[in-house]
């Protein structure tokens, strides 16, 4: 590889319509990790500190309790 040239990331990114989710890694398909649970309120997005996967908030998502 270049070094001008980015690496691909090859985690995977997933559009949610909640501001809170959950992240196992896929422990159905016996490759997870401990539950973990993730807060997209401040920023729309986040990334699970286990697995690397990209959780983003749709752009019509209702954040809050209203």
């Amino acid at each position: 590889m270049n070094a001008a040239t980015p690496a691909k990331s090859t985690f995977e990114t997933i559009t949610v319509e909640t501001a809170s989710v959950a992240c196992d890694g896929n422990a159905a398909a016996g490759l997870g990790h401990p539950r973990v649970y993730l807060d997209l309120t401040a920023h729309g997005e986040i990334v699970c500190p286990y697995c690397s996967v990209t959780y983003k908030l749709a752009a019509d998502a209702k954040v809050g309790h209203h």
